[in-house]
């Protein structure tokens, strides 16, 4: 059985194709879970979803975003950058 370190990696990589494929994505941590991964048939918790995130936001894959109402939103850091030029 994967331990949790491995299935963070493999969700971390699962968002990262996803992002891919998707480069203009954004979502919440919910929106994440629900629509980026249930298509690979992840039924991982929020915790373990939100460590991914977390990795990829280190690696200046993903960036978060604060909404107005506190609610924070990823998308590609890649995308992100590209949105002045």
């Amino acid at each position: 059985m994967p331990t949790d370190d491995e299935q963070v990696l493999t969700l971390a990589r699962g968002i990262e194709r996803y992002l891919e494929k998707h480069p203009n994505a954004a979502d919440s941590l919910e929106g994440i879970q629900r629509w980026w991964l249930i298509r690979n048939r992840y039924a991982e918790d929020t915790l373990k979803v939100e460590r991914a995130l977390e990795r990829l936001i280190a690696k200046g894959i993903v960036v978060r975003r604060i909404l107005p109402d506190g609610k924070a939103v990823y998308s590609g850091g890649k995308a992100e950058s590209n949105q002045g030029l």
